[in-house]
């Protein structure tokens, strides 16, 4: 945001005097000085950007491991005929299916919170700022 702001604030400065760009011919120049606040822009967005990809490919993979070893362990359990001790039987498929469903939706049900969490970080932030004014 601070590499796009001074762009930004660049472009605004040259477009507010362009009378005095215009009439000592100096477009070329500012176009050059923009051109290089932008590419310093470009590499904090490149940045960035390779961040949080690289951030969502540790998330993806951890969640389609955890898939691959649910289901390598249920069908361990399956063929090796362990005890389910809730039911008093071996384990199934339906039963290795409703464990992993089960913890799919619990950790669909963690990120559809986030948002309230959110908002309730917010809410302390803004609060600790009102009492510091009271207590000013």
């Amino acid at each position: 945001m601070k590499a796009y702001g001074q762009s930004a604030g660049y472009a605004d400065q040259a477009l507010n005097a362009i009378r005095v760009v215009a009439a000592y011919s100096q477009e070329e120049k500012e176009v050059s000085n923009y051109t290089k606040y932008l590419s310093r822009a470009r590499t904090v967005g490149i940045k960035t950007h390779c961040k949080v990809s690289f951030a969502m490919a540790i998330s993806f993979a951890s969640i389609f491991g955890t898939y691959a070893y649910a289901f390598y362990m249920g069908s361990v359990w399956i063929h090796d005929e362990f005890e389910n001790k809730t039911f008093n039987r071996k384990y199934s498929s339906g039963d290795i299916l409703t464990c992993f469903f089960g913890t799919i939706f619990g950790l669909m049900s963690i990120g559809l919170a986030t948002p309230n969490i959110k908002a309730v970080t917010e809410g302390k932030v803004a609060a600790k700022m009102a009492f510091d004014i009271i207590e000013r």
